[in-house]
């Protein structure tokens, strides 16, 4: 459905949902795809930015991970679901420091 929406009318919102459902399903690497796409269209969107470093932490790309967990905070993330899953796959995997 997202990526019907993507044909038709891409934007940042649609290539999100893409990159989400691909994260949920494991897909690391279309769900970086896809959040990338949607970083060019809106790089302000603090959701994109959030998993953008579950991605990273994921793929133990720590400075990445760290990078943009830091931008998603400075443009203003908000939702603590995303905020909480973010410290825990932190503490998973054993880096990123929440408390920068």
């Amino acid at each position: 459905m997202f990526l019907l929406a993507c044909r038709d009318s891409p934007s940042c919102i649609t290539w999100l949902g893409v990159g989400i459902s691909c994260y949920r399903l494991g897909e690391l690497s279309e769900a970086e795809q896809a959040l990338s796409e949607a970083n060019i269209l809106n790089n302000t969107d603090p959701e994109v930015w959030g998993y953008l470093s579950l991605v990273c932490l994921k793929t133990s790309r720590k400075l990445e991970a760290e990078q943009s967990y830091k931008y998603a905070l400075r443009v203003g993330l908000k939702d603590t679901d995303l905020l909480g899953e973010i410290k825990s796959i932190q503490k998973e995997v054993g880096f990123g420091d929440a408390g920068f």
